[in-house]
């Protein structure tokens, strides 16, 4: 008897999952229920800048050049309920060649930043855990061009961060809070240049991390990048705090030239006691293809 009873209870069952129960007899048709939205959003841009130029006989002096430079940044953002996934990536690289000399590089940067926030009761607050990684692709050299000063993983920082965010607006973000932060110099003969004892690859240290970045269009096709990172040893002075302020503008001419102009400061005493500066003007093609 028990197995007849299971049997009509998985036929009624079957029945009433894959049988569309119809209420009464109707000419309209089914109404069509609207497509999900994928919590997933996605950016992509490629650039690619240069400039050249050639002299001869020129009385008023001038000097052969040509030169190049690439850039790409990548972006990816997941919501879901109350937590926000974000990943960039910012490549650049480039080089220049002046009076038929060897190549030099102008540009070379890896840059990549992932955060995972827990929005609170109040949206424009978070819990954040975050990890910040910087390299660079090639070999770095002295003004003189002899020696090397750095590499592909030397130096290379990896910060690993926890505390909370200010997200007043999509445009603007504050975070800081308890970081984690190591210093990998793969080359051990330029361990001495980025604080690290002689012969030692990699340097961890324990402080706190503040961060801001705001990024808008301020004029027609003319937007503005703003990022300012700083980190400070627990166990050092404030004033040998690492601090990164960054500054881009992006003029977009038309669907595909661009203009550039970027801007950027430098302090980390392990490395100069003097700021560092950094300033780039390009114009060149750019493709969005996300």
């Amino acid at each position: 008897m028990f197995r007849y009873v299971v049997t009509v209870f998985f036929i009624v069952f079957i029945s009433a999952t894959c049988v569309k129960p119809v209420y009464g007899i109707s000419d309209e048709t089914e109404e069509e229920t609207p497509e999900e939205v994928s919590p997933w959003d996605f950016g992509g841009s490629l650039s690619l800048n240069g400039s050249q130029a050639s002299f001869r006989n020129w009385q008023q002096g001038g000097v052969n050049n040509v030169t190049g430079t690439s850039s790409a940044r990548f972006t990816a953002e997941y919501r879901k309920d109350r937590y926000v996934f974000n990943h960039t990536t910012n490549l650049r690289y480039g080089q220049s060649r002046v009076n038929g000399n060897e190549f030099r590089k102008t540009d070379d940067e890896i840059r990549m930043r992932n955060q995972i926030r827990r929005l609170l009761d109040d949206e424009r607050f978070s819990l954040i855990a975050q990890i910040n990684f910087n390299t660079q692709f090639d070999i770095g050299r002295d003004a003189s061009n002899t020696n090397t000063v750095s590499r592909f993983f030397a130096p290379a920082y990896v910060v690993e961060t926890i505390g909370f965010a200010f997200n007043p607006e999509r445009s603007f973000q504050l975070d800081m809070g308890i970081s984690m932060r190591q210093t990998i110099v793969r080359d051990t003969t330029l361990s001495t240049r980025y604080g690290l004892p002689q012969g030692d690859w990699i340097r961890n240290e324990g402080g706190i991390s503040i961060g801001a970045k705001f990024e808008r269009e301020i004029l027609t096709n003319v937007v503005y990048i703003g990022q300012a990172e700083t980190f400070t040893n627990l166990l050092e002075p404030v004033s040998s705090s690492t601090v990164r302020f960054s500054n881009e503008l992006v003029g977009r001419i038309n669907n595909y030239l661009t203009a550039n102009l970027e801007l950027a400061f430098l302090y980390d005493d392990n490395v100069s006691k003097e700021l560092q500066i950094k300033q780039i003007l390009s114009i060149g093609f750019s493709y969005r293809f996300l």
